[in-house]
């Protein structure tokens, strides 16, 4: 679905996968199967669905923040979903590829693993370090760096955005990289694993793939969550009937189409040009009348922000996101690391920046 909702029909089906474990499997790494199945611990074809649905929304979400790093438009997108065996996947690896490894914690419990192949991965670290052209021969310790900061982020944002869908708060781990030379180098984890394989392209620079691999935990723990919130929500739609009443029923209204409600893809770019003010803040403090008066060249003003804490981005006064400061071209920029969350926009809105 267009706006990263899930359906009545795919939340269903995503609710059926934990409903069929029995209550005394000890295996948290195997991947519950709904009705139609392709096999024991497989999902099944509305799973599949319904999780690339929730995935394409979450990495379209992600892309933007991550152009930043690369100083390039970046797109992620297209998922395709498999549930393989992870002492099957090497086949699906030939050559060198890079490995970060990232747990969630929290509303949802498990491994990821995203991997690219050496060869992009070094490109795209170039990229991040402002190196263009032909991806350096072979990745440096700085490179991996590089990657691991990307990596992390996205995963991190990843756990941002499926915490907002399923309405539980997800920690993450330290992100971890391993560059696999062969079969043995890989961290695969045992079990029924979803293979779920991007789109990767950087306009006029790179046209490729990446894969993100879930464990049995992490898949059973995310449906399982996407399932009971909708279970809440399903059942306030359902039809009551008591003893000595009426029957009840959610009121349906028409939507909102014609010409009273204007489009927002048709009518946003009426508002492309207009300016706004974008301020970086290092920090705030208070200071007295006289203390200001008081100034002088050579004093020392103490902010309320630790050294190594990210700089608040504001437009037009309003905070949007954090950063950190860089060095570009002997200029100084601000690299973005986290974007604020609409609910907390809307808190500042009210009380103040």
């Amino acid at each position: 679905m267009g706006d990263g909702s899930l359906s009545q029909d795919e939340i269903d089906a995503l609710l059926k996968g934990t409903d069929d474990v029995a209550p005394q499997q000890s295996d948290q790494s195997s991947v519950s199967s709904g009705a139609g199945s392709a096999g024991g611990g497989s999902l099944s074809a509305a799973q599949k669905g319904a999780l690339t649905d929730m995935m394409n929304s979450v990495m379209a979400a992600v892309a933007p923040g991550l152009s930043g790093y690369l100083q390039n438009d970046l797109s992620i997108g297209n998922a395709y979903i498999e549930s393989k065996d992870g002492s099957s996947l090497s086949g699906d690896f030939s050559g060198q590829y890079v490995q970060i490894q990232m747990g969630f914690n929290g509303g949802v419990t498990g491994q990821n693993s995203v991997l690219m192949s050496a060869t992009d991965a070094a490109l795209v670290a170039g990229l991040m370090m402002g190196q263009r052209g032909a991806a350096p021969s072979q990745l440096t310790e700085a490179h991996e760096s590089m990657l691991s900061e990307l990596i992390g982020t996205m995963l991190s944002s990843v756990a941002t955005q499926i915490s907002s869908k399923i309405g539980a708060s997800i920690g993450t781990t330290p992100p971890d990289l391993v560059v696999a030379n062969g079969p043995g180098d890989f961290r695969f984890p045992s079990g029924e694993v979803v293979k779920i394989t991007y789109n990767f392209s950087i306009p006029g620079v790179l046209n490729s793939k990446i894969y993100h691999l879930l464990d049995g935990s992490l898949v059973n723990s995310l449906t399982g969550n996407v399932g009971s919130q909708q279970s809440s929500y399903g059942g306030s739609q359902q039809q009551m009937q008591m003893p000595g009443q009426v029957d009840i029923a959610p009121v349906k209204f028409p939507p909102l189409t014609g010409s009273g409600l204007p489009e927002n893809t048709q009518n946003i770019g009426l508002l492309m040009d207009v300016q706004l003010t974008l301020t970086v803040e290092l920090g705030r403090t208070k200071y007295l009348v006289k203390d200001v008066l008081g100034l002088g060249e050579g004093s020392i003003i103490e902010l309320d922000k630790l050294a190594g804490e990210p700089v608040d981005l504001l437009v037009n006064g309003k905070l949007i996101a954090k950063g950190e400061v860089v060095v570009i071209d002997e200029n100084f920029g601000v690299r973005v690391t986290d974007i604020v969350s609409p609910s907390e926009r809307l808190t500042k809105m009210g009380g103040g920046s």
